[in-house]
């Protein structure tokens, strides 16, 4: 019994931590737009190509698994563009994707994001920040990879879509990250941050400058990391 009773104490802190099946569906968008255009960037490596799809499969479940009125919000826009977002190979070119694909895919993750941020905070002040950090890292880096794969600069952008200001969110998570490392963590998880820190310092530049030459595979790969280590964070800490 008492087993049993430690079982589900373990799973419902897990829960506890976890995001709300639609900031997993923002944090799943914006790694599958990473991966798919880290997929044309790379020149159609096939390690890119799988992230993509398990990602765009994760945020379709977490979609499914939203609130009604999130799934009325946003369901139809997200299914609409679903068959379309893909390369073509054309002779002569490469990879290609339809303009307007391109701009159905930036136009949603910025909305689905710019909707997120007016959600609640979660009830845990640590977990708050982890998942904002995530989510913030993961949709900066979408961002940037994807202007670095339309070659156009942060012309790119919409009005609209610049309504997600990357200078404020990469303040965000630098201030997010100082506040935990203020707060009276187990040290391995204050060594993680640690590393989040680092990490983030190594990236940041390259986050709010859209048009300096970018190491985006660096940038990528930092930003996965990031999201690894937070990932143990909240999992160590949910089992403590």
């Amino acid at each position: 019994m008492r087993f049993i009773i430690a079982v589900i104490t373990l799973v419902c802190a897990q829960y506890s931590w976890s995001m709300t099946p639609f900031h997993q569906h923002v944090y799943s968008t914006a790694q599958a737009v990473s991966a798919f255009y880290m997929y044309e960037l790379s020149e159609g490596d096939d390690k890119y190509l799988d992230q993509f799809k398990q990602h765009q499969l994760t945020a379709s479940r977490a979609l499914n698994n939203s609130t009604s009125l999130e799934q009325k919000l946003f369901l139809e826009e997200w299914q609409n563009f679903q068959p379309y977002w893909k390369f073509n190979f054309v002779k002569g070119v490469g990879l290609n994707l339809d303009s307007v694909v391109r701009g159905d895919v930036r136009r949603y993750l910025t909305d689905v994001y710019l909707y997120a941020e007016k959600l609640p905070a979660h009830q845990s002040v640590v977990a708050s920040k982890l998942q904002s950090i995530n989510i913030i890292t993961a949709m900066l880096s979408a961002r940037l990879i994807d202007v670095v794969a339309a070659q156009s600069g942060s012309r790119i952008f919409t009005e609209h879509e610049l309504q997600v200001n990357e200078i404020k969110l990469a303040a965000t998570v630098q201030r997010h990250i100082d506040e935990l490392l203020k707060l009276d963590l187990p040290k391995e998880q204050v060594a993680k941050i640690r590393k989040v820190n680092t990490k983030f310092s190594f990236v940041k530049k390259s986050l709010i400058n859209y048009d300096d030459i970018t190491p985006y595979f660096l940038v990528h790969r930092n930003i996965m990391t990031i999201g690894d280590l937070l990932k143990g964070t909240s999992q160590a800490i949910a089992g403590s």
